[in-house]
């Protein structure tokens, strides 16, 4: 399994294509990148067991090149992104393969204003490290050892986070409804801020794998297949809300009062739902997002603007359109004004304001959101060439889609105002993306099985 380097980090299988050498070798590269002659990194991890190991690995090379480590344990990655940034930090590095499973792990880079680096910067960063084969970097002589960095442990950082999110809600409103939630943290970095958050908010909080487990006892991605056992949770215990995460936190699903994981795409249009009331701003969201963000913009009478896959992307969009919110389908909210970066705490945050506003349960809300059928596949690339590929896709679409329009801003996105299929590689898994959102989940199976087709076509002719 070769490794992965993308705007969604630097990830491998741990022992195979992400070992101690190619970690020391990004980690140069992207201190380099960052142009500073001394300063502190900062660093968190989630809690596969890999973790301990990389963390050191990173503390060690950091060190020896002569910079300083504030290291904040295992949390989550938007706390890692925010404390980069309230800390004064030159860059952050977040120690998790995300919704990848246990035997991955990453590193994912953020720059000192907490934005994870875009394509440029870590073209810079992959180009920086592959100089480094053919010449050593030079670490702090003996003689000048007193220049060797040094490692502070900061535990109470994650405080900084939940204190800015804190400020930003309407914690009296939530307070006084004193709801009982249950949480699903995959044993992940969610488990060491969730209970304190929820409690500070005034819930009684109920929990399904919420201690720090290095292998996870669901399936990574917080998706309604792996959240039965917070389903059931949440009837057993008659909660308001569940909420699930994915290991790095950064993910946020729903469970409705009724014990029925929502769908991780609702997460953000109920988010949106609640900051919209009090705000108008356009929403910024990725191309394979839901058209239920736009039905939401048309109620508040804003825009949707869409960008590539992938969370800087969207950050980079929602600053160039002065926009404060958006995010992802993938159960992500941005809201810049916090945390530039899909942060599940302040999605919490504002689903809870709009229970505690509404008086509403989950179930009465989005019983009235115009729903529709997405489905989504990954298909191994097995003997399909890359070469080309978007290209030779194109060709094939425009035969079968011929009254769709044509989106190549990522992969290729074909689209008319009620349907649409989107065909990519990923950015994180080895794996061609397909997928695809209709009226009906037979017309959206249909798209997919044409999707497919196409792809089959392909690897046909490159056999």
């Amino acid at each position: 399994m070769s490794l992965m380097v993308s705007v969604s980090g630097i990830r491998g299988i741990v022992g195979e294509s992400f070992t101690p050498p190619t970690i020391m070798r990004y980690i140069q590269g992207f201190v380099r990148e960052t142009g500073k002659k001394r300063g502190s990194f900062l660093i968190g991890r989630d809690t596969r067991k890999s973790g301990p190991a990389v963390e050191r690995i990173v503390e060690g090379t950091i060190t020896s090149l002569g910079y300083d480590v504030t290291n904040i344990g295992v949390a989550p990655t938007p706390t890692v992104l925010f404390c980069t940034r309230k800390l004064g930090c030159l860059g952050g590095i977040a120690i998790t393969a995300s919704h990848n499973g246990p035997q991955w792990n990453a590193l994912k880079l953020c720059n000192s204003r907490g934005l994870f680096l875009d394509e440029e910067s870590m073209g810079r960063v992959e180009e920086l490290s592959a100089q480094l084969i053919a010449e050593q970097e030079a670490t702090v002589s003996w003689e000048k050892n007193e220049n060797i960095g040094s490692v502070t442990f900061d535990r109470k950082a994650h405080a900084l986070h939940i204190d800015e999110v804190l400020r930003f809600i309407d914690t009296a409103r939530i307070r006084e409804r004193k709801f009982k939630v249950a949480i699903d943290p995959v044993g992940g970095s969610g488990t060491a801020v969730d209970m304190d958050f929820l409690n500070r908010l005034g819930c009684t909080v109920v929990g399904v794998h919420d201690r720090p487990q290095g292998t996870f006892p669901r399936g990574p991605e917080p998706t309604p297949e792996n959240l039965e056992d917070l389903c059931d949770l949440v009837r057993a215990q008659e909660a308001d809300i569940g909420f699930a995460h994915d290991p790095d936190g950064d993910r946020l699903s729903v469970v409705s009062e009724e014990g029925c994981a929502v769908g991780e795409e609702y997460t953000l249009v109920l988010a949106g739902e609640s900051y919209l009331r009090h705000r108008k701003t356009d929403i910024v969201c990725n191309l394979s997002t839901s058209m239920m963000v736009d039905d939401l913009a048309h109620r508040f009478g804003v825009d949707v603007k869409r960008t590539k896959i992938g969370e800087i992307n969207v950050t980079k969009g929602l600053l160039e359109h002065g926009a404060s919110f958006g995010g992802e389908g993938n159960g992500g909210v941005i809201v810049t004004t916090v945390n530039p970066c899909r942060d599940s705490i302040v999605g919490m945050a504002l689903i809870l304001d709009l229970l505690a506003e509404s008086g509403k349960t989950v179930s009465e809300i989005t019983g009235k959101i115009p729903s529709y059928a997405m489905k989504k596949q990954k298909l191994d690339l097995g003997s399909l060439k890359k070469e080309r590929l978007y290209e030779r896709l194109c060709i094939k679409a425009k035969n079968i889609f011929n009254n769709f329009e044509l989106n190549t801003l990522d992969g290729i996105k074909l689209y008319t105002d009620r349907e649409w299929i989107h065909m990519r590689l990923s950015n994180t898994e080895p794996v061609m993306r397909i997928m695809a959102e209709s009226g009906s989940a037979q017309r959206t199976d249909e798209l997919i099985s044409n999707g497919k087709s196409i792809i089959a076509s392909l690897e046909a002719e490159s056999s």
